[in-house]
């Protein structure tokens, strides 16, 4: 037997569709009442109905849906779409009035649904995929069922996954069956959605029949709301059969990240969990008292990441303070490998750092991470000798990030000094094109307030020069295009120095005045932070580069709900 024929017989054994399946799949499109008010016909899509109408004897209902007005499709797909008017008057359901002499050909009102039908069938879960569409051109019965047809069939059971899958265009045959007989390696399930091919309409999908998952053996991991795996459903069954009591303790531990991880990335985190265990203390490694301390947190994986990575010498209490200070674990530790530091050292010390900003402290981990990374990056271009521990954990990092980005910011202009005019006329060059770029998407301007694009490089060393601050040194990066750097300026004076912005794409990475604002100086905060002084104006820009830096023929920003000013 070919794999074909195989394919074939195994699509054939598959449960054939119920009528209450059918009128699940039938609801998932738009109710649509038709008449034609001359003969008194009337058409039900919801409950397939075609009787005509006495209007002299009919009751209320009927009377209501012949002289009910003809609800107009929207001319283009951003207008709203047709609510339902009235209620079917033979079976009750919110219905969409059509009048047939003012619907044409009624080609705009042809509709496509995808559906994955489940039942429990011969002592296995069958889950049947359907592409359905429903027409009402000439030719169809407008209170006709849904045209449904089968392009997957799988098959689950505990240990044993069986999939056949065929394009929903044409009318290929089923060719062969994938199967998925153990559990998750190397990332990557062998069972995925039959939609996945035609990805430009989405990978959605609608699913009925979930109450026959209670009859299956993965029942207990069905005791949340599972809508979290939309698209995904096929693939979390998947993980059911191979890990059923591992996700029922998962999802009752509160900990759905990590399904979704399984389940969406092919991510186990195997480091922390041994999904071979089914015992609650031994699957994470932990004893019944670290286990009970692990519940009591937010129950975060990355917490007992970081207890493991750091050889359990730190409690999980104190890590998870650590990960709600805003630890970045990966980019921790690779900092601490790259100088040569122990990671539980290198946290502690910046631990430290975090406090309140009133009197000198950072805002969390992260901040400090970076702060730090920027003080350790120009104190080597400068020549700190960083193989001593005081100079690389420097006690003062506010002090010490200034001071090594002023020598820094002095070395780079010594540098470009050397042969500037032969240096900017090249490097400028380079960079005219891409400064005409960052100023199309980036170029803003509203309530006397603009962000602009740095004409060179050494308008930015200038920044961090006026400003007292490290943005010098992001110059050369800047202009490889490594990161971007913007200046935002008061209208009125567009090249006097006020704020930096430093972007990573469509997503504000910092902003800060003179001085940073002084967070990370021993006297503290100065002035207010620039994100909070000019949020409004900062989230419409950023709003607008969301939508993608649309402008007028005039080269203006296009604003919704605000005036438009020349950027």
């Amino acid at each position: 037997m070919t794999e074909r024929e195989k394919a074939e017989k195994f699509a054939e054994q598959a449960p054939p569709l119920r009528e209450g399946e059918l009128e699940a799949i039938n609801a998932l499109f738009p109710a649509y009442l038709f008449r034609r008010r001359k003969t008194g016909e009337v058409w039900t899509t919801c409950c397939h109905e075609h009787i005509t109408v006495d209007t002299i004897s009919a009751n209320g209902d009927m009377r209501r849906a012949m002289w009910e007005p003809h609800q107009r499709e929207p001319m283009n797909r951003w207008n709203e779409t047709p609510k339902p008017s009235m209620k079917c008057p033979c079976c009750g359901k919110p219905v969409i009035v059509k009048e047939l002499r003012y619907t044409g050909r009624r080609e705009n009102l042809s509709s496509y649904r995808r559906a994955v039908v489940l039942r429990w069938y011969k002592g296995a879960l069958w889950a049947r995929a359907y592409d359905c569409s429903k027409h009402y051109t000439a030719g169809y019965n407008l209170a006709g069922e849904p045209v449904c047809k089968l392009v997957g069939v799988y098959r689950f059971r505990p240990g044993l996954v069986e999939e056949t899958t065929r394009s929903w265009y044409g009318n290929y045959p089923f060719t062969s069956i994938v199967t998925q007989e153990g559990p998750l390696t190397k990332g990557k399930w062998n069972i995925h959605s039959p939609f996945a091919a035609n990805a430009y309409y989405g990978i959605g999908y609608d699913m009925i029949g979930l109450d026959e998952v209670l009859e299956s053996p993965m029942r207990y991991c069905f005791q949340k709301d599972n809508d979290m795996f939309y698209g995904r459903m096929l693939e979390f069954l998947t993980a059911c059969c191979f890990y059923p009591r591992q996700i029922e303790m998962l999802f009752k531990a509160g900990m759905d990240d990590v399904v979704r991880d399984l389940v969406e990335r092919g991510v186990k985190h195997a480091a922390v969990i041994d999904w071979n265990n089914e015992n609650p203390t031994k699957i994470f490694g932990l004893n019944r008292q670290e286990l009970k301390i692990f519940l009591g947190t937010n129950r975060d994986i990355e917490i007992l990441e970081l207890h493991k990575r750091l050889k359990g010498r730190i409690s999980i209490t104190v890590c998870a303070e650590w990960m709600g200070m805003g630890l970045d674990i990966r980019k921790t530790f690779q900092a601490a490998k790259r100088w040569g530091l122990d990671p539980e050292r290198l946290i502690r010390y910046l631990v430290d750092k975090v406090g309140c900003l009133r009197y000198g402290g950072l805002a969390g981990l992260r901040e400090a991470l970076r702060i730090w990374e920027d003080y350790v990056t120009a104190a080597e271009a400068t020549g700190y000798p960083l193989h001593r521990e005081n100079v690389l954990l420097p006690k003062d990092l506010g002090a010490a990030h200034d001071e090594a980005a002023k020598k820094h910011n002095a070395l780079l202009q010594r540098q470009r000094a050397l042969t500037e005019q032969e240096r900017l006329a090249v490097i400028n060059a380079a960079y005219e094109e891409r400064r005409e770029k960052l100023e199309l998407k980036y170029g803003f301007e509203m309530d006397g307030l603009l962000i602009r694009a740095p004409i060179n490089c050494a308008e930015i060393l200038d920044e961090g020069r006026i400003l007292k601050h490290c943005v010098g040194g992001y110059a050369d990066r800047h202009v490889r295009g490594i990161t971007t750097i913007l200046f935002m300026r008061r209208a009125e004076k567009p090249n006097e120095p006020w704020l930096t912005i430093e972007m990573k794409e469509n997503k504000l990475v910092q902003i800060h005045g003179y001085r940073n604002e002084g967070i990370h100086t021993k006297k503290g905060r100065f002035a207010p932070d620039p994100r909070e002084v000019y949020r409004e104006f900062l989230d419409t820009w950023l709003d607008w580069l969301k939508k993608g830096s649309k402008r007028d023929k005039q080269g203006r920003p296009k604003l919704t709900g605000k005036k438009k000013t020349a950027a």
